[in-house]
């Protein structure tokens, strides 16, 4: 079974919702301008305020005046844009392989490596509130550091240049370096501040592909490696009562095909959490066949929880009808006589296992059924681990613009202080000897008798996005084992 690539049941409605997007963007666009006339980064405030000024003074009143004058087209658009969400599908699908591939005859121990990433790329006037500007030139980057990573060590990741531009670079607070002795492995899993992201992944889960030229450079760049990609997931429009002005961010690319793929809507959401359409993606991918011809399968479940710190009710509410939904889905598609290798759950759960104000998350039901191989219990990680949010007012210092920089400064607790977003409110972490720092970038694993026996090789905290994303990318590396008397 192959999911439609189309979003839409016919063409005519593709076609209309095509152009209905086009009448749309010149307002999208003279909107994300102005915004971007007004807000500024702390790169763009180092450079005195002449060009604030002239921003201010002559962009805020040109883009205003330009998106009066395309509001007609806009609003006739948007007459058509919102009510086709309805008969849209919630996810779109890219295949590059359009012949399908001999099967793969799988057997003993099978690898595989998942990446997480928030990648922050709203448009470009939004991005400035997380401290981050060019989205379309930082969406093209990331997009070739995905495609084309080196290991830890090549040309380009040296520290001597810089990822931002050289303007945006910001003197660093001077401490004497000092790798810390708790970085590496505990409990049996090497942990790792790695500079580049892993050639070998299998599927990368990425979090905050809002814009929509964004979501397809990432398409147009990761197809060749990831033949199977969804996106533009979560439908936008009217929902209940209120208004979706953006899908979920959520974009899944694997090198598996899928065979089965739904997306559940968090009706809960509020504050500008409500003007996303934020939700869970559950998939089924086809890994191999036995050589018995026994189907090889893995479950991968996607999510970006509520934001806003203080609603820890709203996503202990969300983690509970995500539990729920993910069981629904593998009921619905599960087939008798398949071999479950692996059940994984990835995103942005943003909360972290060391605040005090987030003692209700972490000792959610979620953390029972799966398991989160940085955490030692609730309120306090295992040692090796580092967070995973930077603080947003110091994106462009020195210490944390280069990946080689970002590394050093992750395995210093002392530099991690003053870089790292901190707990919410100092306790746990904040008065132990291993500080940690927020870390709201998961990937988890659920362990069961159903499942292939599986056994982590490696947790990496990856830093080749420094200068380009608020956040740290993940990445986990397992091995699962198949029963003997399927192997060759």
């Amino acid at each position: 079974m192959s999911l439609p690539e189309s979003p839409f049941s016919c063409f005519g409605l593709q076609l209309l919702f095509s152009l209905s997007s086009a009448l749309l963007f010149p307002s999208y666009w003279f909107i994300d301008r102005l915004l971007s006339c007004a807000v500024f980064t702390t790169v763009e405030h180092s450079h005195g305020p002449g060009l604030r000024f002239l921003c201010l003074l002559f962009g805020v009143p040109l883009f205003l005046l330009l998106f009066v004058l395309s509001l007609p087209l806009g609003i006739l658009g948007f007459l058509f844009w919102a009510p086709l969400h309805r008969a849209r599908r919630p996810f779109s699908y890219q295949k590059s392989v359009k012949a399908d591939r001999p099967e793969n005859i799988l057997s003993g121990d099978c690898s595989f490596v998942f990446v997480s990433a928030n990648l922050c790329l709203l448009p470009d006037g939004l991005a400035r509130f997380s401290n981050l500007h060019h989205t379309q030139r930082r969406t093209a980057t990331i997009s070739q550091l995905l495609c084309s990573s080196s290991e830890p060590g090549e040309k380009n990741c040296e520290d001597t240049e810089p990822i931002c531009s050289t303007e945006d670079v910001v003197p660093m607070i001077e401490i004497p370096y000092r790798a810390d002795k708790d970085s590496g492995t505990e409990g049996g899993i090497p942990f790792e501040v790695s500079l580049a992201f892993p050639k070998n992944a299998d599927f990368l889960c990425l979090q905050e592909a809002f814009d929509g030229r964004a979501s397809r450079k990432l398409r147009r760049c990761l197809g060749s490696t990831f033949p199977h990609i969804l996106y533009d997931v979560g439908p936008c429009g009217p929902r209940g009562c209120g208004f979706r002005f953006f899908n979920s961010g959520l974009f899944l690319a694997s090198r598996h095909p899928f065979i089965a793929a739904k997306y559940y809507f968090y009706p809960n959401a509020r504050g500008e959490d409500a003007l996303a359409s934020k939700g869970l993606l559950c998939v089924k991918v086809q890994l191999g066949m036995t050589k018995q011809k026994k189907k090889v399968v893995g479950y991968i479940n996607c999510t970006h929880l509520h934001a806003p710190e203080s609603d820890a009710v709203v996503r202990c509410d969300q983690m509970s009808l995500l539990l729920g939904w993910v069981l629904d889905f593998q009921s619905q598609y599960a087939e008798d006589g398949e071999l479950v290798a692996f059940d994984i759950l990835c995103g942005d759960l943003n909360f972290d296992n060391c605040s005090t104000d987030t003692c209700m998350e972490q000792k959610h039901q979620l953390f029972s059924v799966y398991k989160d191989p940085c955490r030692d219990m609730a309120g306090c990680d295992k040692r090796g681990t580092v967070g995973t949010l930077l603080r947003a007012d110091s994106l462009y210092h020195e210490a944390v613009n280069t990946p080689a920089s970002l590394k050093r400064t992750l395995e210093s607790e002392a530099e991690r202080k003053l870089y790292v977003a901190p707990p919410l409110s100092e306790g746990i972490d904040g008065s132990g000897a291993h500080w940690t720092g927020r870390r709201i970038d998961y990937i988890l694993h659920r362990e069961s008798d159903s499942l292939l026996p599986l056994a982590l090789n490696k947790f990496q905290f990856i830093t080749q996005l420094a200068g380009l994303s608020d956040h740290i990318p993940v990445s986990m590396h397992f091995s699962v084992s198949l029963p003997k008397s399927t192997s060759l």
